[in-house]
């Protein structure tokens, strides 16, 4: 046994004294620096390119087995001229000597500073970098396991290394096929010790400048690392990302973010998950979790969304971004949103849609498949008004009058309105319900919109339960496949309250009335004077039991004849308006001109009809009213008219729309009246004198009745 003991000491001591030996003697011995040559060309047999060793390469041994360079350069390819393809400051990589005696490795931090890498594409798609890659194809003789990893043959137990330290890195990407240009600055990558079935700790950052359009971006990154090699899996927990960009072509000019997540991953890349996922930018919250299955086949993923609720418009002038003037200043204050998606076999659908802008509440659902997209919405109520521009900016400004037409600039008339190119490209099919709905100040509660787009041809239906106290139907569809647009429009409605639409509409109620009113209208063009011009079509309308606001006929007409008469103006406290039992009337649109020849108006008094054209592309018109006075004695304003009442009343109104001219013939007027008048006194005396006599053949009766 004491013989054992002597062997092993002695076998102990001669290994102890190799070791010291090799320590001493074989830095000495061997000089790394002898075989730069023998690199050099062995670098240019193989690539074809120089390869530049600046510097010594030191060699150490105990108890660290390591080479350490200073600054190596290897050139670009043939046919590449400028810098160099990669470069390095210096590099050390260093390997424990005692494990590798019981096949272990253990690899100290690797370190790599000043690395320069300039990668190029060349317009015919060549790459510097595609002489140095290889065929894929495995190197014969390397024996592989059963589950396709390579075999250890006998090899290390196990691996570990004490970290990588990779700083003052710079990566160029210069892409002469498309002319985009970027590059990577001060990266920088750091790692704690990388130990087998254990977690890494990563550090990450670099700075990425982009010429067009120009943006410089700060990104820092951290995480834990795990990879468990058993179950095919790597996690990456811990996740974040710091983002600080500026740039001409970001919103605002700059953009602060914050990036939190969970990761898992399967090695052969065909699931992944993410949870947590947390993306913040000042008061913007977007958390979420997605995961994605299948990859490696049939990609599907699916997951939530969640924007937390912030104020967009104080968000938005934080980051220097302009909104566009609105009608209502405290709009886009509440904004937030949250849905479910599940996407698979091409076709995406997104379910539990729940928006909040301001008082309003969108839900649904909707389905994208290609560039087709399905949706079926529910809005509970949205006054579009207060997002829309101030109304003195909406409304147009005054312009010298035009002999093509009566207002507006002529860059504004022909202005392009749709989006041609944009819309032959829709492909939509949805139904939007909305409870209530303001805009231009008019209202509308439960709207049914139906829209459908598709190669070039969109049509939109709406009907609407509760417009103002009555009815709406209608149809709009617009084609756009040809070079000009086509557009046609079908609207009715039924048992409406004309009054409160009026105000409504125009701020004032200067008719009121229910009734009706229907249109059948189509037209060409892209800019309101084409759509003008090619405007044609049919209207008609009807309404009962209510009055013209703002005059009073029967006033009007006592007092224009009292003053031709030289009598004093009578005094009335009417209210100024005209009632009417029915007013109603059609219209055909030619071209732009609309003519009408049957309006009609009645009043307990008064009997008027109308015809004449309304040019809408001059804006102006010529059109002829005439009214009969009847049954002065009964209804409103009556009184008073008895020597006007079967006289024709002739008006005639000229000019511009916005502001017509009329002219009555009163003298004419007058003149008829005492014509009925002078009728009934020869009437009179013709009877008088015919009282008591006889004359023959019936000329008695003649002359009774020749004033008649």
């Amino acid at each position: 046994m004491g013989k054992l003991f002597r062997i092993l000491g002695w076998s102990l001591g001669l290994l102890v004294v190799l070791v010291v030996a090799a320590v001493l003697i074989l830095p000495q011995v061997v000089d790394p620096n002898d075989y730069k040559e023998e690199i050099i060309a062995g670098v240019k047999q193989r690539t074809g390119r120089d390869l530049t060793i600046d510097g010594r390469i030191d060699l150490s041994v105990f108890p660290w087995l390591g080479v350490e360079t200073g600054a190596v350069t290897l050139g670009n390819a043939k046919g590449f001229e400028g810098t160099a393809f990669a470069a390095v400051k210096g590099a050390a990589v260093r390997v424990k000597l005692m494990p590798l005696l019981s096949r272990r490795l253990e690899v100290d931090t690797i370190g790599l500073k000043g690395l320069e890498l300039n990668l190029t594409r060349l317009k015919n798609g060549t790459g510097n970098w595609d002489d140095l890659a290889g065929n894929g194809k495995q190197e014969e003789g390397k024996a592989r396991s059963v589950d396709g990893t390579q075999s250890m043959d006998g090899g290390l137990a196990g691996l570990t290394i004490g970290g990588i330290d990779i700083s003052d890195a710079r990566i160029s990407w210069d892409d002469r096929s498309t002319g985009r240009k970027l590059s990577i600055e001060q990266f920088r990558l750091h790692s704690g010790p990388v130990v087998s079935g254990k977690p890494v700790d990563l550090k990450l950052g670099m700075t990425l400048q982009n010429e067009q359009p120009a943006i410089n971006a700060k990104l820092e990154m951290k995480g834990v690392v795990a990879l468990n090699e058993a179950a095919g899996i790597i996690d990456v927990g811990g996740l974040k990302i710091d983002l600080d960009a500026k740039g001409e072509a970001l919103p605002g000019g700059a953009v602060t973010a914050v990036l939190e997540a969970a990761i898992s991953a399967a090695l052969n890349g065909s699931q992944v998950d993410v949870t947590g996922l947390r993306l913040s930018a000042g008061e913007l919250m977007l958390n979420a979790n997605l995961k994605g299955e299948g990859l490696d086949r049939q990609p599907a993923f699916s997951g939530d969304l969640d924007l937390a609720e912030f104020d967009l418009r104080k968000w938005m002038a934080g980051h220097a971004m302009a909104l566009p003037p609105m009608a209502d200043a405290k709009t886009l204050t509440r904004v937030g949103a949250s849905l479910k998606l599940n996407a698979e076999g091409g076709a995406t659908r997104i379910n539990d849609i729940a928006v909040r802008l301001d008082e309003s509440q969108l839900t649904g659902s909707a389905t994208l498949r290609g560039s087709a997209i399905g949706f079926n919405l529910n809005l509970d109520s949205i006054d579009l008004d207060r997002y829309l521009p101030p109304a003195e900016e909406r409304s147009d400004k005054p312009a010298a009058p035009s002999m093509a037409a009566g207002g507006g600039s002529a860059s504004t008339r022909e202005e392009t309105l749709l989006p041609v190119e944009i819309l032959r490209k829709l492909d939509l099919d949805g139904v939007l319900s909305i409870g209530r709905l303001t805009i231009s100040k008019l209202l509308a509660e439960q709207l049914e919109l139906t829209l459908k787009a598709k190669e070039g041809q969109l049509n939109l239906g709406q009907q609407v339960g509760n417009f103002y106290q009555g009815g709406f139907k209608g149809e709009t569809s617009l084609d756009v496949r040809g070079k000009t647009p086509k557009t046609k429009m079908d609207a009715a409605a039924t048992g409406i309250q004309i009054g409160p639409l009026l105000k409504d509409l125009s701020g004032q109620e200067k008719l009121t009335g229910k009734g009706r009113f229907s249109a059948n209208l189509n037209t060409q063009g892209n800019s309101v004077d084409a759509l003008k011009r090619t405007l044609a079509g049919k209207l008609d309308f009807r309404f009962e039991d209510g009055a013209l606001k703002g005059v009073n006929v029967a006033k009007a007409i006592r007092e224009a004849k009292a003053r031709l008469s030289g009598k004093p103006v009578p005094k009335s406290n009417e209210p100024e308006q005209t009632d009417f039992s029915e007013l109603s009337g059609s219209g055909v649109i030619t071209n732009g001109v609309l003519s009408n020849q049957d309006l009609s108006a009645k009043s307990p008094y008064l009997r008027v009809t109308g015809a004449g054209e309304v040019n809408l592309v001059a804006e102006n018109l010529d059109y002829r009213v005439e009214g009969i006075v009847v049954n002065t004695g009964k209804g409103q304003g009556g009184e008073g008219l008895d020597e006007l009442q079967g006289v024709v009343i002739p008006v005639h109104l000229t000019g511009p729309l916005a502001s017509p001219d009329y002219t009555i013939n009163w003298e004419k007027i007058l003149l008829e009246s005492q014509k009925e008048k002078l009728k009934e006194k020869i009437q009179e005396k013709l009877e008088e004198k015919l009282k008591g006599k006889g004359l023959p053949g019936g000329l008695q009766d003649k002359l009774r009745g020749l004033f008649n």
